[in-house]
């Protein structure tokens, strides 16, 4: 299954490490259930989150670089095109329906509200961290 992860599920995998959302990362892609799909500009947005002065307090320069480069090395790396449609009140949010397309993605995970509110982009479900483990419960 091919899942790109919002920034958000990146941050919370950072600062919390507890399910469901470190069961995608340190189980369903340990085991090749998930493959994870991103692109330089979501690692961007996830490094410029990631040094917003609230959060940036939670570990250092390195500990920050290395989780991006984590998440960098652990996910497909696909191309958006340049002419990214506007489908969300947010554009970032419209980055990563981008980035599902592109990388022929079969479900986006995400904790925002209004990527949630939408709940596809054409036939790509968007569903919480918990939504995704409890389908691929066996």
């Amino acid at each position: 299954m091919r899942v790109v992860l919002d920034t958000n599920i990146w941050v919370s995998y950072l600062l919390t490490h507890r399910p469901p959302i470190s069961t995608i990362i340190d189980v369903m892609v340990a085991e090749d259930e998930v493959i994870l799909v991103t692109s330089i500009e979501l690692l961007e947005e996830l490094k410029r989150v990631l040094n917003y002065p609230k959060l940036k307090r939670f570990y250092s320069e390195k500990e920050l670089n290395r989780f991006i480069a984590l998440a960098a090395a652990i996910s497909e790396l696909v191309e958006l095109p340049d002419d990214t449609p506007r489908i969300c009140r947010d554009p970032k949010d419209d980055m990563v329906i981008a980035c599902a397309v592109a990388g022929a993605a079969d479900v986006i995970v995400s904790g925002d509200v209004h990527l949630l509110e939408i709940g596809r982009a054409g036939n790509i479900p968007i569903v919480t961290a918990r939504q995704l483990v409890d389908s691929q419960k066996r």
